[in-house]
């Protein structure tokens, strides 16, 4: 609402505003939401002034600084879990929806990465690390925030997912095959689901600056790949985060299952 003090030449004068910000309102929680791209995708909806909801792993000490800076800033409260485990998965969920009433958007972010160690020299337990995570996390997501989303009438499901779901060379064996796999799970619960409210999208991000990437990207050799990008160099986290309130929003009540490429134009041709 628009408070007008006088009128000059023709002009309104405003002497104040309650500011309608564009997730007012709207609960979103985002998994691995206290660094890197989840902190970014954390503070843009909450400057947005959505209910925000945090997820880190337990004990995580940027969590916990991350949670007392933003809690001043707008409505948020940070969930400690594992989402490969199903227990923290549904507390999860349920302490969004205790607090908030219902969750509007869920921002499936939290990853295992392989450091780029190729099959023969993947072992057992690192497999099944990043397995547990980025698939088996995601499909006890699923299995949680959908039933949910549709009692309520639907709902915006994104997974984070990465240019390695897409090509090779951007992760080892195992992160790539999770990641390809996610893009995968997003077109089938579209097709299961769409009709049912739930718009499920899935970002791939490309060499985005954050704390787990950058000894990678200021290496020399990634630098020099970068340059030859149309972009130029590294992405930021800024940039997932308004692809995500993007497909999160209104303006794209018609996209559904699709995988959005944010990564500066690496993959549109070999740089190598």
């Amino acid at each position: 609402m628009l408070m007008y003090e006088f009128v000059y030449m023709g002009f309104y004068i405003i002497k104040g505003v309650d500011k309608m910000t564009k997730f007012e309102g709207k609960t979103v929680v985002v998994t691995g939401g206290v660094s890197g791209i989840g902190e970014g995708i954390s503070r843009a909806f909450l400057n947005e002034g959505a209910n925000v909801v945090m997820n880190g792993l337990p004990g995580e000490e940027a969590g916990q600084k991350l949670f007392s800076e933003l809690e001043k800033i707008g409505k948020c409260i940070l969930v400690e879990g594992d989402i490969s485990k199903e227990k923290d998965v549904n507390h999860l969920v349920e302490t969004a929806t205790n607090n908030f009433g219902k969750v509007d958007i869920f921002i499936s972010n939290a990853a295992a990465f392989d450091y780029y160690v190729p099959i023969l020299e993947t072992s057992t337990e690192l497999w099944d690390r990043v397995v547990e995570v980025n698939l088996r996390g995601n499909f006890f997501i699923s299995k949680a925030i959908i039933p949910h989303m549709i009692d309520n009438g639907g709902g915006s499901l994104i997974f984070i997912a990465s240019i390695a779901g897409l090509i090779a060379g951007h992760g080892g064996a195992a992160y790539t095959t999770t990641k390809h796999g996610l893009v995968g799970l997003c077109k089938q619960i579209t097709f299961t689901y769409g009709s049912k409210g739930i718009r499920c999208n899935t970002i791939c991000p490309g060499s985005i600056y954050t704390p787990l990437s950058g000894p990678f990207l200021d290496g020399q050799a990634s630098q020099i790949k970068l340059s030859k990008t149309p972009y130029g160099t590294y992405g930021q986290a800024k940039h997932i985060a308004g692809a995500a309130m993007y497909l999160a929003s209104d303006e794209a009540e018609f996209v559904y299952g699709t995988t959005m490429v944010v990564d500066g134009g690496n993959i549109v041709r070999k740089w190598d």
